[in-house]
């Protein structure tokens, strides 16, 4: 192989060499994959976790079905847990995860709880970040868990990634909305929820929605537009059921 080929992942925008995967971050990720895991079921064990779905959704669920969740990435720790909680029952949730180097203590985490992940990137690698979803979605019969505002914002801005997917592999979307009761949000872009302990978490789980194959870019702003909407209202209801 000539050395003077750069990797995909090389050409991606950035001046700085890759980080190598070295033994000592394999050890690093050994030791930390069982401490973040441990952590996030002790912290899932002190929230009351109230769950609503809809009947449309748990119809999908006992089918067997694919779809691709989409939420805000707010909601990341209380949908970590639901997404493990369906894995207990069949629905294999997947996450898309950087495929750089330090991405693979995330995959490491993810394996603890029984799911697989997709590795890409939707910032520098969008579109081949798209067809390895639908793969999964096709040959594997994953659901992708998205985050539809992306990993850098902007806040509560859905971008199209989830109806793409959702279009391209023919299954639906499933829009979730989350709150707790009592919580601190992080001093960050996404302002992170992160419920208290023994706090009120309710997770709305909304209908089932399906994109057509085939859409203009205007047809596909304005599913981009309904599906923002549905999730902000289902935040709404969470909100309201724990009392916020």
């Amino acid at each position: 192989m000539n050395d003077n080929v750069k990797t995909p992942e090389a050409n991606a925008g950035s001046s700085h060499r890759p980080r190598q995967m070295t033994r000592g971050r394999r050890i690093l990720f050994a030791i930390a994959a069982p401490i973040a895991t441990a952590f996030l079921r002790l912290a899932w064990a002190t929230f009351r976790f109230r769950v609503h779905e809809d009947k449309a959704f748990v119809e999908l669920v006992e089918r067997g079905e694919s779809m691709v969740f989409a939420f805000w990435h707010e909601g990341l720790v209380t949908v970590g847990w639901y997404a493990a909680s369906l894995l207990k029952r069949g629905v294999r949730v997947t996450f898309l995860i950087s495929p750089s180097t330090d991405g693979e203590f995330g995959v490491q985490v993810l394996a603890r709880f029984g799911s697989r992940a997709v590795r890409g990137s939707a910032r520098r690698s969008g579109a081949a970040a798209l067809r390895g979803l639908n793969r999964a979605i096709g040959k594997d019969r994953q659901s992708p868990a998205m985050t539809v505002d992306g990993s850098k914002g902007p806040w509560r801005y859905c971008k199209p990634g989830a109806i793409m997917v959702a279009r391209m592999a023919g299954v639906p979307i499933v829009p979730i909305g989350v709150a707790a009761r009592r919580s601190w949000r992080a001093p960050s872009w996404d302002h992170h929820l992160i419920p208290m302990p023994l706090s009120k978490v309710a997770i709305t789980v909304g209908e089932p929605i399906a994109v057509p194959r085939k859409m203009d870019a205007d047809e596909l702003e304005s599913w981009r537009h309904e599906l923002e909407n549905q999730v902000i209202r289902l935040m709404g209801i969470s909100e309201k059921r724990v009392g916020v």
